[in-house]
This record gives structure tokens, C-alpha cells and sequence, in this order.
């Protein structure tokens, strides 16, 4: 089955990435990206960008339907995601009038206390003191309004704004109390709902054939684990880029441990819950050769020292802890080498302790799938597997950009996303557990949860 192509349009905060995709095969046949302006830190607690991502993605879509030639005429629909949380101040045609505020920048968090710590709420009461004129919306909200005209955001990409993801409501009294103009905000939409057609004069200009349709996408945690094919119960997913994402399928919304785990509603009416550590691939940002420092960390094998890596103040799962900070115990100061592979253990334990809190909501796991950009260091998956005790394994086109055309698949060729993600989605490899890690990080992982409950961060 070929034929029919997508295009997966991934919003990263560092480029814009476009994925062709045969919408039959899952066979990706063309790709192409553009860095975005680096985010600039105007103050503490702050974090904003340039928000030209809509002239980006049309750079970058034109220059993948350059490579297909002929073949562009095949493509019929297309689904954008991004990081949540990230929003910007438009003007009534979706038109950027002011900086986007991304997932990180804390303004407007004393406006909006009632919505939490984690909540795009604070953000969104910000802009509307800042730029009261304005329509609020969120960073691939934007790039819709370039390519169809409509002004839609999509329940995932607002969850955390505390929308109601069944009804797709906002939630008015909350925003109202925040200062927030719900005429301000657009219409919500489910992910998979057809948003729209990519309008004519900017079809001809991007190279796509008329009538294109655009697809409400999800958050690139939800896309990434569509491209792991992680969307059927007892598949989990973990995504290791900057920051750590776990997630799994119910049958029923899941949340819990102090909101430190929620559930994005899936286009077949399934749940997928999970949640985002702040630790990751972020806390090797100072590592200047990470290729040499993972084979200094296999030489090392299992650490002594027992680590909770964390970029800087406060963890939002395995549990929510404002004030939780990085530690590293054990015996003396490491060396660089001995720090590295101490970083490398901490983050995949907090990845088993992840997965065991999930599956004492009821979310269980029994084939878990890794994706993001830690997957490149094959030490690290190897020391993931030993960690969890079990095979891991890796998709062969691991990318939220694959995961959003996967999506754009399910709505052109009208099956199910879980039957789309299962026909589409490659294993590259099956990654097993190396059997003299094992021990010694299940001793490790009894350490660290020791230490987290003495410091009454864990519970029992």
C-alpha cells in the first residue's frame, strides 16, 4: 500500500523540521529543516523567542516539496506539532505582534497561582496585560493560521492551560480570574479533526498540490510517541531529548501524584498519560566531546555515586517538587569521566521510577520504545535497557516530525491512528539489557529511592 503522501511539520525550539512520508508504507521520502532564533533570556524566570516560526515552516516545506519534484502532486494533508506551553500574542488574522513565550518563561505565574506552577495559564495572563488587544495563541496555532486561515488551537497543545480535552472548553472561570479574555483565545479543536485545506495562493507558493488538508496535531511529546508506535495499552514510550518524557496508553484518563502525571485524549478516544521530567540530555550541556565521554562512561560501567541530575530548580515527575535541586552523593569528588557516566545512570534510574509510578496509577508497560535525540548514544540505551532490567527497543524514524505525519496518514487514509502507527512504524533494533550493568543499578536504584524519600520527595 503507497501512494498518498504527508507531510509531519515538527516545531522544535531550536529548528523546524519537515518530514515527507508515504502515508501506505511509512517510508520517509523527504526531509529537510531550518534553524529558528536561539531564545533569549530578557530576565529571570524568562524565556522567549522570535516567533518567526510560520515564514520558517514555509521555508522549509517548500524546500522538501523542491525535492520531491513530481511527486509533491501526491501530497494530501499535513499536521503540525510543537513543545505545549509555548504561546504568543497575534494579531486577528494569527499574525505575530509580540515575542513568543516558550514553555519555560515563568511570567504571569503570580497572576495565575490558582493554575499551578506547570500551568501556560501565568503566560497567557501576561500577554494579555502586556498586549490587551491581542489574540493569544499558541506557537503552531500560528503556523495553522499561515497555511489555512482559520484560527484553531488543538486540546493537547492546550491542555495545560486546564481545557476541558473531551468538551474542548476553555476553562473560563479560571482564565477570566487570570485577567484572560476568553474572546482572545481561539476555537478548540481535537487532535486528528480537519482543521481546514492549506489556502490556494499559499499552496502554489509552498509547491503542494490544491486542497491539502491540515490536521490538528499534539504536543511533540504525544507525536513522538506516535512515531514510537507506542499508542496501544501496555506500549510505553520514553523520549529522551532535553528533558525526559514517559508516557503509556488507558482506556481512561489517568492523572495523579500532585499533577505530576496527566492525560493528552487521543484521536481514537484512548488516554495517554504521562509525564516530563525535568532532567534529560540537558544536564550534558557542558560536555564538550560526548561521543569520547560515553566510551570513557562504558569503560567505567555502573556508578558509585548515586545522582538526581537536575538543569537547575525543581522536578515535575516522577513528582512534583518546586524546590527539589540536582544532588550527587557517593564516595569523594568524581572526576569528569566518573561525573559523566553518574549522569548517564541518574537519568535512566529516574526513568525506571517514572515508569514504576506510572504503573501504580494502573499504566502498565510491558514493550517500551525510546525515542529522541539521547537515542544517538548507544551507551546510554544500553545503560537505559540495564536500568529497566528489560529490553528496550528503538523506532526506526524516531522524530515528532515522523509521528506528526503519522497523524496526517490516520485522517488521509481514514483508519485509526493505531492501526495507522502499526503499519507505519519500523523497529530499527531491539536493545538488550547488558547482564553486568544489571545488579549494580538495581543497587543504585535502591539508593536513589532511599535518598528521595529521606529528603520526603518520594512517598512510599
Amino acid at each position: 500500500m503507497s501512494g498518498g503522501l504527508v507531510l509531519g511539520v515538527d516545531l522544535a525550539t531550536a529548528a523546524v523540521r519537515v518530514l515527507a512520508v508515504d502515508a501506505g508504507t511509512g517510508e520517509v521520502v523527504g526531509s529537510a529543516s531550518e534553524p529558528l532564533p536561539p531564545p533569549t533570556v530578557p530576565g529571570p524566570g524568562q524565556q522567549e523567542q522570535r516567533p518567526v516560526h510560520a515564514p520558517v515552516a514555509r521555508d522549509v516545506v517548500r524546500a522538501v516539496t523542491a525535492g520531491l519534484g513530481p511527486r509533491a502532486a501526491h501530497v494530501g494533508a499535513l499536521a503540525v506539532s510543537a513543545t505545549s506551553g509555548s504561546v504568543v500574542p497575534t494579531d486577528a488574522r494569527g499574525r505575530p505582534i509580540g515575542p513568543a513565550l516558550l514553555y519555560a518563561d515563568q511570567r504571569g505565574a503570580d497572576l495565575a497561582p490558582a493554575a499551578g506552577a506547570a500551568s501556560t495559564v501565568g503566560r497567557l495572563a501576561w500577554l494579555a496585560a502586556a498586549f490587551p488587544t491581542a489574540r493569544y495563541l499558541h506557537v503552531p496555532d500560528v503556523v495553522v493560521a499561515d497555511l489555512s486561515g482559520r484560527l484553531v488551537t488543538d486540546t493537547s497543545h492546550a491542555l495545560k492551560a486546564g481545557v476541558d480535552p473531551v468538551a474542548a472548553r476553555w476553562p473560563d472561570r479560571l482564565l477570566t480570574a487570570a485577567g484572560i479574555p476568553v474572546a482572545a483565545l481561539p476555537e478548540l479543536v481535537h487532535p486528528g479533526d480537519v482543521v481546514g485545506e492549506v489556502r490556494r495562493e499559499v499552496a502554489a507558493d509552498l509547491g503542494l498540490p490544491p486542497g491539502v488538508e491540515v490536521v490538528a496535531g499534539m504536543t511533540d511529546g504525544c507525536t513522538a510517541q506516535l512515531a514510537a508506535g507506542a499508542v496501544s495499552p501496555g506500549r510505553t514510550t520514553g523520549v529522551l531529548g532535553t528533558t525526559l518524557v514517559l508516557k503509556g496508553v488507558a482506556v481512561q484518563e489517568v492523572t495523579g501524584l500532585e499533577g505530576a502525571v496527566y492525560s493528552h485524549l487521543a484521536p481514537d478516544g484512548s488516554w495517554w498519560p504521562g509525564g516530563a521530567s525535568n532532567t534529560g540530555a540537558g544536564v550534558l550541556a557542558g560536555t564538550p566531546d560526548l561521543a569520547a565521554a560515553d566510551a570513557a562512561a562504558a569503560r567505567l560501567g555502573p556508578s558509585p555515586w548515586t545522582a538526581y541530575p537536575l538543569p537547575g530548580k525543581g522536578e515535575r515527575f516522577p513528582f512534583a517538587r518546586p524546590d527539589a535541586t540536582a544532588f550527587l552523593l557517593g564516595p569523594g569528588t568524581p572526576s569528569a569521566p566518573e561525573l559523566h557516566r553518574a549522569l548517564l545512570d541518574g537519568v535512566a534510574l529516574v526513568e525506571r521510577l517514572g515508569l514504576q509510578r506510572l504503573a501504580a496509577l494502573g499504566v502498565g508497560s510491558t514493550d517500551h520504545r525510546v525515542v529522541g535525540g539521547g537515542t544517538r548514544s548507544a551507551v546510554w540505551t544500553t545503560i537505559r535497557a540495564s536500568a529497566l532490567g528489560r529490553p528496550v527497543s528503538l523506532p526506526a524514524e524516531p522524530s515528532s516530525a515522523f509521528g506528526a505525519a503519522v497523524l496526517a496518514a490516520a485522517v488521509l487514509t481514514g483508519d485509526p491512528v493505531p492501526a495507522t502507527a502499526d503499519r507505519m512504524v519500523r523497529s530499527a533494533a531491539v536493545v538488550d539489557p547488558d547482564p553486568a550493568q544489571v545488579g549494580p543499578l538495581d543497587e543504585a536504584y535502591c539508593r536513589l529511592t532511599s535518598e528521595l524519600r529521606h529528603r520526603g520527595w518520594l512517598d512510599d
